[in-house]
């Protein structure tokens, strides 16, 4: 069973053969096809979307060989976002185990590869029949999770001042640079980091930590699309799951620069959520490619 169903507003689905049957009553339905793509060897995959709620729902992805025999391949829940929450270069990974893709951005803001699920791979499978592999820009974010925390916000004094922003702007300059080989630009960033680990070092013995950590967005445990995040919540917007009933929050953050949607239960969620607050969470990050945008 897909652990993030839950933060989708599904718990009402408790086992696996919950799931499977409401996919079949309810998702692997004509009017819900999204994509299909037939087969050389004369099978016929299929993904299937039921939106449930603002821009939420579950997919599903089926196969039917030519004997007329099928099977359900994978579902997942899905979430979409509006806005694009970067503008660098996504490539496409194939997943090992299923025929599902990964997105990967080089995202200068945090310095590190940002790797996600990508939402309805059957789309992208069926242009890349038609296309050359390229990259593409203009990537939407969007995260679910299980369990958080609101935290209080921590006074950022001086972050309207035009010489942070020339900071930031340098910091982001030195970073690509930096991964593209450049050494100057490599010491620069490593004395850089060490000044602040020592005064991140020195405030740590009198404050608390997270008031010093004011954003994050780390990689968590074995699975790669899968991140330990502090984020700023910009805005704040009820959902329903209109199938189980269960309410939502859908909140719009920045991690580090990174712009994000986070879906996940009410009750799931430790306090409440309001403009200017954080919130602390273990997300599946998921996105969406412009496919009218290859590089």
């Amino acid at each position: 069973m897909h652990k993030f169903l839950r933060a989708a507003g599904f718990g009402a689905l408790l086992t696996e053969t919950d799931v499977y049957e409401f996919l079949r009553d309810k998702v692997i339905r004509p009017e819900n096809l999204h994509t299909v793509i037939e087969n050389a060897e004369g099978s016929k995959e299929a993904e299937y979307l039921l939106s449930v709620g603002k821009d939420i729902g579950i997919a599903a992805d089926t196969i039917t060989y030519p004997d007329g025999t099928g099977q359900i391949r994978y579902y997942y829940p899905f979430f979409c976002a509006r806005d694009y929450s970067s503008e660098e270069n996504c490539g496409l990974e194939r997943h090992t185990e299923q025929e599902t893709f990964a997105g990967l951005i080089d995202e200068y803001k945090l310095g590190i590869s940002l790797i996600f699920y990508i939402q309805f791979s059957l789309e992208y499978k069926k242009y890349l029949r038609l296309n050359p592999p390229s990259d593409f820009k203009g990537t939407s974010l969007t995260a679910f999770a299980n369990e958080g925390v609101v935290l209080l916000p921590v006074t950022k004094a001086g972050e309207a001042d035009e010489s942070f922003a020339m900071r930031k702007n340098e910091e982001e300059r030195l970073l690509e640079a930096a991964m593209q080989g450049d050494q100057d630009a490599i010491e620069t960033l490593t004395a850089s980091d060490m000044h602040l680990y020592n005064e991140a070092a020195d405030r740590i013995k009198t404050e608390d930590l997270y008031s010093v950590v004011e954003q994050s967005l780390m990689p968590s445990g074995i699975e790669c699309d899968q991140y330990s995040i502090i984020g700023e919540i910009m805005s704040v917007e009820e959902a329903v799951n209109n199938v189980t009933g269960e309410e939502l929050w859908q909140l719009s953050l920045v991690c580090n620069g990174v712009s994000l949607k986070l879906c996940m239960r009410k009750e799931d969620l430790l306090g409440e959520p309001l403009c200017g607050r954080r919130v602390k969470a273990r997300i599946w990050l998921l996105g969406n490619l412009d496919l009218r945008r290859p590089v």
